[in-house]
């Protein structure tokens, strides 16, 4: 029994030395299963360390973040734009096989889009609010703005155009375009790719497209001269960029975006 208890006091009485040997031959304390945090406080941030790192971070998000929102904003807008044009150029096959080459569709006389349009285009479109040639709003942006910020004196919501909003939610507003006594086709689209959301903008969210009483069928806004007839000439690229930057209007932007696959301004 004593020869017990003296093991037990001499490994007691060990302990401190091991601890001391482990010190001296370079073993951390963390190494023996041993935690202590320094009590000067040196492996700590301090309060003033703290805060300058939340207003480092804070400045660099208000720069940052604006520019990646915009960015992705955008994109949207050209991913609607690019399905809006799909969507036409596929209206404008299925019609090509009933009625037969754009050339030889038969315009109705008058200012009245409802005939053209209930007849080439609408029955094609998966509608899902019809607003008619009349001035019932819901299908159609009531204020919109050029490019640059000028407000657009004319309004969609009247009967000069025909207007629908698709099952994707993108806003349509087909009117004649120029001379309305054009024995064929011509006309003009106006495509809200994101339907009453803002920012209502051409250039943005707004676009058009011109149908061209020839097989050169629809086309970007912009992309070949604004003519009705049949060897409009591709619209230069200088042209297009004078027209399309936030300081003009915006017209042309359809054919820049569709023809960059972005929107570079």
């Amino acid at each position: 029994m004593n020869g017990e208890q003296n093991m037990k006091k001499e490994c007691v009485s060990r302990q401190p030395e091991v601890g001391a040997r482990a010190l001296a031959q370079g073993v951390k304390i963390g190494d023996v299963g041993i935690s202590k945090r320094n009590s000067t406080g040196a492996n700590a941030f301090t309060l003033a360390e703290v805060l300058l790192t939340l207003a480092i971070i804070g400045v660099v998000a208000a720069l940052t973040i604006p520019a990646v929102v915009t960015k992705i904003t955008k994109d949207q807008y050209v991913v609607g734009l690019k399905k809006a044009y799909n969507t036409l150029k596929a209206i404008e096959r299925e019609a090509r096989q009933e009625y037969g080459e754009m050339e030889n569709w038969t315009s109705t006389p008058g200012a009245d889009s409802t005939a053209d349009f209930e007849r080439y285009f609408l029955p094609y479109f998966d509608v899902l609010k019809n607003c008619g040639a009349t001035t019932e709003t819901g299908c159609h942006a009531e204020k919109i703005t050029f490019l640059n910020g000028e407000e657009y004196t004319d309004n969609f919501n009247t009967t000069e155009y025909y207007k629908i909003v698709t099952s994707d939610g993108i806003s349509w507003a087909y009117s004649k375009y120029g001379d309305t006594s054009s024995p064929t086709v011509w006309g003009i689209f106006y495509v809200d790719v994101n339907g009453l959301k803002g920012p209502n903008r051409y250039g943005r969210d707004i676009f058009a497209f011109h149908v061209y009483p020839s097989n050169l069928g629809i086309k970007p806004y912009g992309s070949y001269g604004i003519n009705n007839s049949s060897d409009a000439s591709p619209m230069p690229t200088s042209t297009i960029d004078a027209d399309c930057n936030t300081s003009e209007q915006g017209n042309f932007c359809t054919a820049k975006v569709l023809a960059e696959g972005a929107m570079n301004y």
